[in-house]
């Protein structure tokens, strides 16, 4: 069963072996804020990333328990990640469109121009103009993607809705094929012809909660599920800081 966000945020205090105190030290807030996170009473927070970085663990861990609690900091790589140590990184080789595909790579269409809003949602024309992203076959096939890349596309998310773990300009990749509402994932969807990226719940037959990261400013909304479009599933994101 999924932990709350209370709930993680006590394990990694605890695994830290932080107060509500010294976190809020740590963090610049005061030790109210921390502690209506910890209660419960506060679902969300603008400095989840900060609060992640104190107790050396990963944001998007913390926010929503997606991938490892773990991730390796400044430099130092945690026994419980993960990630292998820089020791075993390999180079990364710069390519254009001229490169030739490895065996194992795979190009997506990239829609520079698509606007899947973080936020209230906004309207943009599908214009695709050639764009392409690689992905490895090995990491379509970890996630459930077609390692042809058929049904995946990939789109710069906007708006400030589901800070901190998808910033304003993130791109995301989304699995087309895989429209099954799993409760706490993140979908990309159309709602009043309104794209944006949002995380879904099923709280009845026919029903969706749909809920943002940023809670504090945008709280759930709740809709039938016939009139909201399921594009495809958030399976990769990258962010430049």
């Amino acid at each position: 069963m999924k932990m709350t966000l209370a709930e993680r945020l006590k394990l990694a205090m605890r695994e830290a072996g932080m107060t509500q105190a010294s976190l809020a030290e740590k963090v610049g807030v005061s030790q109210a804020a921390i502690q209506k996170l910890t209660s419960g009473k506060a679902q969300g927070s603008t400095k989840l990333i900060q609060i992640a970085e104190a107790l050396r663990i990963s944001a998007a861990w913390l926010s929503d328990e997606s991938g490892p609690m773990y991730v390796s900091q400044n430099g130092e790589h945690h026994p419980a990640s993960t990630i292998p140590p820089e020791s075993n990184w390999y180079a990364v080789d710069p390519w254009d469109k001229s490169t030739p595909l490895e065996d194992d790579e795979v190009e997506v269409p990239f829609l520079k121009d698509i606007e899947f809003a973080c936020g209230d949602g906004s309207i943009s024309g599908e214009d695709y103009n050639g764009f392409m992203l690689r992905f490895s076959k090995a990491t379509m096939r970890r996630s459930g993607v077609n390692t042809d890349g058929s049904g995946v596309l990939c789109f710069p998310a906007h708006g400030n809705s589901m800070e901190p773990v998808i910033p304003e300009g993130t791109t995301v990749a989304v699995n087309c094929f895989d429209k099954k509402v799993v409760d706490g994932k993140l979908y990309a969807i159309s709602q009043g012809g309104w794209k944006r990226l949002k995380l879904l719940y099923r709280t009845g037959p026919e029903k969706l909660a749909i809920r943002s990261y940023n809670s504090d400013e945008y709280p759930d909304e709740e809709a039938d599920m016939k009139e909201v479009e399921i594009i495809g599933r958030v399976f990769w994101s990258s962010t430049l800081w």
